[in-house]
Parts: C-alpha cells; structure tokens; sequence
C-alpha cells in the first residue's frame, strides 16, 4: 500500500499543490511559515476524511488548527487497486487497519517515534492478528468489577471506598442496633408509656386539689383586695380635700412665727445695746479729747527736741569720733615732739660745741620736726577743747526739756526714752480714736441697718403667715396642724391599703391613680371567684406540699420521657443511618419500635452478607478470567521475541549491536531489548537515536504484519530531529534500506542538515525531491493568480500531463 498522488486545492493559508506524484523515497522540504505542517494536517483529514471520530488518536498532534477540512484529494494504491479519497472515502475502508494503526505506525509526527498508550496498542494489534480474546476478556472483567462494586478489575481488589465505608457503617449500626437492643430490654422501654400514663393520671387529680385551692386563694384574693380598695378609694377622697395642706407649709407657718418672735426679741436687744454704747461712747470721746491735749505738748516737745538737740548731738558724736580716731595719733605727735625737742637740744650743743656744717642741718632738720610735731598736738588739743565746747551746749539745750546728763550717751538715752513715751501716747490717742470711730460705725450700723432689716424679716414673716392662713383658711397654727394629721392619717391608710393591693395584684406604675384603675381592673377580674370554693381556707402549706407532689410527679414524667425520648432519638439516628446506608429506590425504612429494629437490622445483615458474596464472587471470577488473560498475553510474543520480525528488523539496522526485542507480560508492559553481549536494558534506557531505531522497527513489523506481507507507507515529520550528524546519516541510510525493501517514505523536513544527507541520492533519482512555497509569497501574490503560475512547488521534473512527480 503506499500513496501514489495527492492534491491539495484549498486548506487554510496553504496554496494549492497542484497534481503531486510521489515516488517511494520522497522529501518535501520547506522552511517554517512554508506550509510543511498544514500540509501534512491535510494529509492525515484526507486519510480519515470521514469525521472527527477516526482523528482522535491525532488529537494530541493537533491537526485542526485550521477549522475546515482539505478540498483536494489523493491516491492509495493497495492490492494492485488505486483508490481515490476525496471526501467519501478513507483508509477505515481498507479491511485489518485503522486510524489508531495509522497514528502509531504509519504517521510520524513531531519527531515522535515512540507508541501512544503502547501496552494496549500491541494487546489490539495481537488479538486482531491472532485471534486473542483479551478486549473480551477485559470487557467481562469490568462487568465483574460492576458487579462485585469492586475498585479495580483485578482479583487483589477490594470494594469500592464509598461501598466499603457502606459495609463498615452497616456492620458497626448492627453492632450498635444489637446493644440498643440489650438496653432497650434492660430499662423495659416498652412498658415506659404505660407508666408514663399512670404518672400523668396522679398529676392530673394533684392539679385538681392544687387549682381547688387556688381558687379559695383567689377567692380569698378578690375578698381582701375589695376591703382594701373600697378603704384605700375613702382615704383618697379625704386625702383630695386636704391635698393643699403639707409639712413645707406647717413648717414655713411654724418658722415665721417663731422668726417674728426672735426679730422682735433680737430689736429689742438691740435698741438696749444701743444705748448702753451710746453712753460708754461718751466717756470714750471725753477722754480722748484730754489725751489729745497731752499728746499736743509732748508733740511740740518733741519737734523742738528734733530740730534742736538731736541734730548738735548727731554732729557731736560725729567730731567725737573723729577725736577718738586721732587719740593715737596725739600720742604719737606727743613722743615725737619731746624726742625731736631732745634730739634739737643735742644738735644746738653739738652745734656750739662743734659747729660743723652737718651739725647745722640736723639742727635744722630737728628743729623743723619739732616744730611740726608741736603744731600738730597743739591742733588736736584745740579740737579737743572745741568739742568740749559743743557738749556744754547740748547739755544746756537739754536740761530745758528734762534730758539733761553727764555725758553724751546718757542724753542720748533720756532722748530715746523721751521718744518711746511719745509713741505710747501717740498710739494711745490712736486706738482711743479707732475705738470711739468703730463704737459709733457698730452704734449707726444698728440703727440704720441691723434694725430695719429685722423689722423687715418680722413682716415679711407676718405677710407668709397671712398668706398661709388665706390658702388653708384656718386662723391659728395649732388648727392647720390638726388638719395636717388628718392628712397624714389619710395618706397612711391609703399607703397600707396600697401595700396589701400591691402585694396581691402588683402595681402599674408609680402613679396612684393608675394603680387604683390597674387594682379596680384587677379585682373585677377576680369577681367570677367570689362564691368559688366557699368553706375552704388557703393553706400555703397544703399547696406547697401538693405543688411539690406534682414536681415529683412531673420530674418522674420527664425522665421517663427522656428515657423513651432518648430511645426514639437513637432509633430515628438508626433509621437515618440504614437509609442511608441501604439507599432503598422504592421504600425508606421506619424505626419506631424494637420490631422495626430488628427488621432494620435484619436487611443491613442482608446487604453486608450479599455485598460480601458479590465481592468473593467477583474476586474468584476475576482470578479465572485473569489466568485466561494471562494466556492470551502470552500470545503476544508472536509479535516480539528473538526470531520476531521485530527482533529482525532492529538487529539488522543497529548492525547487530541488539539482538532482541521482547514484550515485558508484568504489570509495567515495558519494551526491554537484549544487546549482543546479554545485557537488558528498558526502551526508556536507549539513546535518542536507538530509542527511534527500535521504534521504527516496530513500526516497520507491525506495518507487515497488518498489511498482511505486503508494504506500506511512512508520512514523517522530521522523525529524527534528536540525532547528531553521523546518527542522522545513519537514520538515512536506514529510510534507504526499507524504501528499497518496498516501503514508500514520505519524509517531511525543514532542516538542510536532512537535504544535504540526501544530496546525493537526489542527484541520482533515488530521492524524489520537492521544495514547499511559502505560505506568506501566496498571500502577498493575492486572489489574482490562478494557483498554477503562482503556489506549483518546485521539483526536480514534470511530466507533459502536468503531473508533478516525487
């Protein structure tokens, strides 16, 4: 089988390719944005023209980037027949190969040589070539799965989570049920209602005799409340009449009289004052006229003394000092002088005796410091005389005002004790004057103030009694007063009447007149009481004993109920879980009683018991058919193994380095290979250029084997992308080898390193060669061109029908 010509008229961007004859080594070579991959896209939807269903092992090549398929066509040549597909046929047409067989052996694509889901491909591959059942087998194996809910279908599976905590769940409410059960018979729950109704049965007459009383207390109520409000309504009425009498006022009259009776009282003693200090003002005025007198001689003493004496004794003690400064200095002039007068003496002998010119100047020297020294102690002794002088004037001057002394110190002391009496009697005629001026400020302040204020006071106090008198209309302090007891009687009565109706009906608020209408209300609606229960007296007591007998009653009522309710809870808790559990479609269960307990715990025992048989069932009958399956993979080897054509294949263009290729039958279905010196490696383990060789062996094999001996085709899209230099010429030299051998390669390329490996194959025509246009020269040549002059590759011929051949 191989593809003989093609034509792509319209695909996306793509211009037409004219009629392209291919031969059985072709190279399409074009550079990127030169439609290589549209190309190929066409290619592959002209192959499998019939829908998207037949694509989807291309899906990830991703071969719809352009949302429309190809107009154009190609030819298969197959079995001496050409077929033409152009949008009614495809290869699905061709018996023994589908579009999976053409994804993973005659289409490379991406320079990916590896098998897409492999395991399963070559299993497919194997039943179709040989008669395997494994897809059957596998079928029946999920059917066993569906039916024994198990995870996997294999035979070391177990159940499916969700049916696995299911049977947990079911065996752990059964166990639960079973201990219900045990309690439920322990605590007798199922004669809990009958006690419950003899419970309610003694409560039920309990409350009789308790509501009997109640209505003798009410009764009791309505009696004493009625007493309480008819005398609490006269109490008001009174207490209405007398509401403009109040202790504020009582007081106020009480303080006014007893203010006028002390104002008038305190007038009194004050006009008494008045004249008792007005006489002692008198004597006091008398008396500083005579101290006045006193005080004006000392004064005109006094400024005589100040003007006269103190002033020449100030100068006296002065010069005083100054002489008492130069006793020192006289005493010195003294001895100078007696020792310049001796030593003068000696000089004038010394003189007469020897009269030398020396001698005659010390003469002179000493007679001059004589001299001097005279005068100076003659000028201290005339001060001296002087001074004496002024104190027998000062002495004079003072003994005319009594101050006369011996000495200077002694006049000055009679002068100060002269000018100490002068200021006792100066502040004597002050404190008389202060005292006769504040005597005569308090005399006037009575009169003029202190007096009419209190007389003031009396009749403002007179006018408020007055006025008291008018708004309470009674004469005398001692009437209101009566009528303020009254009141107080009144409001005393209304206070307890109001505490008894309060403490049998409450209170509205704080205003009486509402509680009265609230109280009124109240006991009007205890009327329907007044003949209730007659003969009969409220005992609190009784009641209390007899509320506390319904207490009990009721707390054994309740904890029975808690019982039977807790019991129904936990049954409803079982019936939720079984639901739940079993999932029933056309029933639900109900747990309301031990009988539905056992039921439900009867149809979990049956689900676990058939979840349990499904399972084993399913496990026993997944490990038959897994040993069947085991020998039907075994049947796989005809593909593989060491005289396999794939063996051969791989051997022969890896020049005997590996020497076979085998099919791993455990759990990881991995190719291994055999190289020459015994060594297994795994496919994964490969060179990238090994790893494609083996590969394309596969490919190769498993083409002749589907085409049944015949040769097919291989569409590649640069396949070995990976290898080096001297690898790809290797790969090339390979491509050579199986296009002799009768395989069309269709090889697809954008690199030159490929062109140039084939360079000399194209020169000599073994290589058909084409070279792909550039999408972007179509469109920028436009609509105008018909696609002949302007997108026909170039190829190394053409032939005279316009054929394009490769």
């Amino acid at each position: 089988m191989r593809i003989k010509e093609f034509s792509i008229r319209r695909y996306g961007p793509l211009p037409d390719t004219g009629r392209v004859a291919l031969g059985n080594f072709c190279l399409l070579f074009g550079k990127n944005e030169h439609g290589k991959t549209l190309t190929i896209d066409a290619l592959i939807k002209l192959l499998l023209h019939r829908g998207r269903k037949h694509r989807k092992p291309f899906e990830d090549a991703n071969i719809d980037r352009v949302d429309e398929d190809p107009d154009g066509y190609l030819i298969i040549e197959h079995e001496g027949k050409e077929t033409k597909f152009s949008g009614k046929e495809d290869l699905a047409d061709i018996p023994g190969v589908n579009s999976r067989d053409y994804r993973n052996i005659f289409i490379i694509r991406n320079s990916d040589l590896s098998v897409a889901q492999e395991s399963d491909f070559y299993r497919d591959v194997t039943g179709r070539l040989t008669g395997l059942r494994t897809e059957e087998i596998a079928l029946i194996k999920e059917q066993l799965q569906e039916l024994g809910n198990l995870t996997t279908p294999r035979s070391t599976a177990s159940l499916r989570e969700k049916l696995k905590a299911k049977a947990t769940n079911a065996r752990k409410l059964i166990e639960e049920i079973e201990a219900l059960e045990t309690e439920a018979k322990q605590e007798q729950l199922d004669k809990l209602e009958e006690e419950i109704l003899e419970i309610e049965e003694k409560a039920s007459e309990t409350s009789r005799e308790i509501e009997t009383l109640d209505n003798a207390r009410k009764r009791e109520k309505y009696e004493e409340g009625n007493k309480a409000y008819e005398a609490l309504v006269s109490a008001h009425k009174g207490l209405e009449e007398l509401k403009d009498y109040n202790d504020e006022d009582e007081k106020l009259w009480a303080v006014c009289e007893i203010d006028i009776k002390r104002y008038q009282e305190e007038i009194q003693k004050l006009q008494a004052e008045i004249n008792a200090q007005q006489e002692k003002l008198e004597h006091r005025k008398k008396a500083l006229g005579e101290n006045r007198l006193e005080f004006q001689t000392l004064n005109l003493r006094k400024s005589k003394i100040d003007d006269e004496i103190k002033p020449e004794v100030k100068s006296y003690e002065m010069e005083l000092g100054k002489t008492k400064g130069g006793e020192r200095r006289n005493t010195f002039y003294t001895w100078a002088a007696i020792i310049s007068a001796v030593l003068l003496t000696i000089s004038l002998l010394g003189v007469i005796i020897n009269p030398s010119p020396s001698l005659h100047g010390l003469l002179a020297c000493f007679l001059i410091l004589t001299g001097l020294f005279a005068w100076l102690k003659f000028s201290f002794n005339r001060d001296k005389g002087h001074l004496a002088g002024v104190f027998e004037r000062i002495k004079f001057a003072a003994s005319r005002f009594d101050l006369a002394a011996e000495s200077p110190q002694e006049i000055l002391q009679n002068i100060e004790r002269f000018d100490a009496e002068y200021s006792k009697k100066q502040n004597a005629v002050e404190e008389t004057e202060r005292g006769a001026s504040a005597l005569e400020a308090q005399v006037r302040r009575w009169k003029e103030t202190d007096i009419p204020e209190k007389g003031k006071q009396v009749r403002v106090a007179a006018e408020a009694i007055e006025k008291l008198s008018q708004k309470s209309k009674v004469e005398t302090l001692q009437e209101y007063r009566k009528r303020l007891e009254q009141k107080s009687k009144y409001e005393n009565l209304i206070g307890t009447q109001s505490g008894i109706l309060e403490s049998h009906f409450g209170s509205k608020g704080e205003n009486l007149q509402e509680n009265i209408s609230y109280w009124h209300d109240e006991i009007n609606a205890l009327k329907e009481f007044e003949h209730k229960a007659e003969g009969i007296s409220y005992a609190e007591k009784t009641r209390d004993q007899l509320r506390k007998e319904a207490e009990e009653l009721q707390g054994e009522k309740r904890e029975l109920e808690s019982k039977l309710k807790f019991f129904r809870e936990r049954l409803s808790d079982v019936e939720k879980k079984a639901n739940s559990i079993l999932e029933l479609k056309d029933e639900r269960l109900y747990c309301a009683t031990s009988l539905d307990l056992k039921q439900i715990k009867a149809e979990l025992s049956a689900f676990t018991d058939k979840l349990e048989a499904e399972r084993e069932n399913a496990l026993e009958a997944i490990g038959i058919f897994e040993g069947l399956e085991r020998e039907e993979e075994e049947k796989i080897s005809t593909l593989f193994g060491k005289d396999s054509p794939i063996s051969q294949h791989f051997s022969e263009i890896t020049d005997g380095v590996y020497q076979e290729v085998e099919f791993a039958q455990d759990e990881t279905k991995k190719i291994k290979v055999t190289l020459e010196d015994g060594n297994v490696l795994h496919a994964e383990q490969l060179s990238g250029a090994a790893y494609d060789q083996l590969y394309l062996s596969i490919r190769l094999a498993l083409g002749e084997k589907l085409l049944k001996g015949s040769n097919g085709f291989f569409i590649m899209d640069d396949p070995f992308i990976k290898a080096d230099k001297e690898r790809l010429q290797r790969q090339i030299d390979i491509l050579n080898r199986i296009s002799k051998s009768g395989w069309q390669i269709i090889y697809f390329t954008a690199k030159d390193e490929v062109k140039d490996a084939l360079k000399q194959d194209i020169e000599n025509g073994n290589v058909s060669y084409m070279e792909l246009p550039s999408i972007l020269l179509h469109q920028n040549l436009g609509a105008g061109h018909t696609a002949e002059s302007t997108s026909s590759p170039k190829t190394t011929s053409q032939t005279n029908q316009g054929e394009l051949p490769l």
